[in-house]
């Protein structure tokens, strides 16, 4: 093979950004991902200026070509033009310069559209990455680099999928984050290590943690049989929407970079963003003399930490959740539901609560987010004010609806220093802003992928699956719709969940037993995991009506409805005496109930459970 023969002659060097590159040359360039198609010379020149600088690698544009990320751009027909343009880009650009050089097909990571813990996701993952492998090697690549991954399983599932369909050698590359100590180098140098014994080409970093951190990691990679490779990003580098701010690193600083790294091991050595033709340049000067030393490296004994063990015994020392208790021990609990305020005036929603436990002794109290998609108070904050002052527990609702996943995952460590241990993973509401409702929401991650998390957090580890300090372990419920127009697909839906890491679950509001008892069917007569139904009191024929023909998901029964119109002003009685009876049957049916408090009067609420 073409790649072995080089590296058993010299250390190879890689190029540089691509992306970067891009950014810096074509001010306001609408879309990188697409530069093979729209800035054709502008992609050959970066590539020839590689080549002149001693790059005997030069990888294409190819790194968010994959179908998924194009469709996010509404370029998904374009996937096979790009990367078939891209690769003939490369392989004029050796032409022109006349330079033996390599050509790789790049492919970058897709778990943050697509996320690897889903069955359903991990088989669209596979696609996509075996398509643009197919393509690329089809067109002409000498090898592929599946670069930049940050998560070690979507990489694996890359491997496997980029081997069924082609025969070209393959190189794996790792990214870490660039955090602030302690550094879990071990960790990552333990991951690169477990890569390495699969068939590849070679294995090794590229971009995140920077120079620094790469030699810190490479230092504690043992001995292992596949080449190594470094390409490093110029250390932190932050792109604005108006400018990118680049890192100072200069080239002599990556010249060092480089001979130390090959000292410690890496037969090839390259960079990553916010480096361009002078690093290369600097980069091949240094290596020029040195010989690959892959048998060269101390050997350091690794051992990859394992997170659930590590935050187990501090999980158990965490205030448990006596909502998950009461449904271990068997106990139907009783749960109720408020909105919060639309102002920032919380006491007097917080006094009724106080009031409806002092009377009843509720089990929780759940909390939705920004019902209906309109702006309210935090449910996170008011869950922790309710749970400090009113002394009841609280199920805060939780959507990827208004924040990016690490603005939620911020929010959630916050919410469990704060004492909340319960909480309910929606979809939620889409928001009303503007024409087309939710066209402005965020929704970085769908969620399944928000369950999934959750769950990973409870284990210590981010949603990139990096360390983090003590875990919360939250007791975590979801949704679910017996109305759905599709019921098995509403069941699946709930199954998916369940894998993902759902331990109870609330269902959507419905007021006769028929369609919950349509849904049990699909799973034998009993959910999985404990299920609190929903119960609400109907005040008036005219919310009755609004529910029934202008809220999807609900339906309210024909003879309820005749009912509460015949009683004229005494629905509101008709309303809660149905509710009562659904209450009393409930315990046949699920572990428990949360009944749903009059938006303007949650004491009321008082009316149903006293009786």
């Amino acid at each position: 093979m073409e790649l072995d023969r080089r590296l058993s002659d010299h250390v190879v060097v890689c190029d540089g950004a691509m992306g970067s590159e891009l950014l810096a040359r074509i001010p306001g360039i609408p879309s990188i991902d697409l530069a093979a198609l729209t800035h054709a010379d502008e992609v050959l020149a970066i590539h020839l200026d590689y080549l002149r600088a001693g790059a005997e690698i030069i990888q294409t544009a190819t790194f968010a070509a994959s179908r998924p990320r194009l469709e996010a751009l509404r370029a998904g027909d374009r996937t096979v033009a790009v990367n078939e343009a891209a690769v003939k880009l490369a392989r004029e650009a050796r032409e022109v310069a006349g330079v033996d050089c390599l050509v790789a097909g790049s492919l970058g990571p897709l778990a943050t559209l697509l996320d690897p813990d889903d069955r359903v996701a991990r088989k669209a993952l596979q696609n996509a990455h075996a398509e643009q492998a197919a393509i690329l090697a089809g067109r002409g690549a000498d090898l592929l680099v599946l670069e930049s991954f940050f998560r070690l399983d979507e990489l694996e599932l890359a491997v496997d999928a980029v081997a069924g369909v082609t025969s070209v050698p393959v190189i794996a590359l790792m990214t870490f984050p660039a955090g602030r100590p302690p550094h879990p180098w071990a960790d990552m140098a333990a991951q690169v290590a477990r890569l390495a014994r699969r068939e590849l080409a070679a294995v090794g970093l590229s971009c995140a943690p920077g120079p620094m951190g790469t030699l810190e990691i490479l230092e504690r990679i043992p001995p292992v049989p596949a080449p190594i490779v470094v390409e490093p990003n110029a250390g932190v580098v932050v792109h604005r929407p108006d400018r990118e701010l680049l890192s100072p690193a200069t080239p002599a600083y990556l010249a060092r970079f480089a001979r130390r790294a090959v000292e410690l091991g890496a037969s090839m050595v390259g960079s990553c963003c916010g480096t361009g033709p002078e690093h290369t340049q600097a980069i091949a000067g240094a290596v020029a003399d040195l010989e690959p030393r892959a048998t060269g490296r101390r050997p350091v004994a690794v051992v990859a930490p394992s997170l659930p063990e590590l935050h187990q015994e501090r999980t158990r020392r965490q205030p448990a959740s006596s909502l998950a208790e009461a449904l271990t021990a068997g106990r139907f609990v009783r749960v109720v539901q408020i909105d919060p305020p639309r102002g920032a005036n919380s006491s007097r929603l917080v006094e009724a609560v106080r009031s409806i436990s002092e009377a009843t002794g509720i089990d929780a109290v759940d909390i939705n987010s920004n019902p209906l998609g309109r702006l309210r108070m935090d449910s996170l904050w008011l869950a922790a004010e309710v749970q400090r002052d009113a002394g009841v527990p609280t199920i805060p609702h939780v959507t990827p609806r208004d924040s990016g996943v690490m603005g939620l995952q911020s929010q959630l460590l916050g919410a469990w220093r704060a004492g909340i241990r319960n909480l309910l993973a929606i979809t939620g509401d889409p928001s009303t802003l503007g024409d087309y409702p939710g066209h402005m929401d965020v929704n970085q991650v769908d969620i399944f992928e928000l369950v999934r998390t959750i769950s990973r957090m409870a284990t210590g580890e981010d949603w990139s699956g990096n360390p983090i300090g003590d875990p919360p372990a939250f007791f975590l419920g979801v949704a679910v719709n017996p109305h759905a127009v599709d019921l098995g697909k509403e069941a699946d839906r709930l199954r998916r969940k369940i894998d993902a890491g759902a331990r109870f679950v609330m269902s959507q509001v419905f007021f006769e037993w028929s369609p919950w008892e349509r849904l049990l069917e699909l799973f034998g007569g009993r959910l999985p995991i404990p299920a609190l139904v929903a119960i609400w009191p109907l005040a008036s024929h005219k919310l009755a009506l609004r529910l029934h023909y202008e809220v999807p998901g609900i339906v309210v029964p024909g003879e309820l409805l005749d009912r509460l119109e015949a009683s004229g002003p005494e629905a509101g009685r008709v309303g809660t005496e149905h509710a009562r009876q659904l209450l009393k049957r409930a315990p046949g049916y699920a572990q428990g109930a949360y009944l749903i408090a009059p938006f303007k009067r949650p004491e009321r609420i008082l009316e149903l459970l006293l009786e």
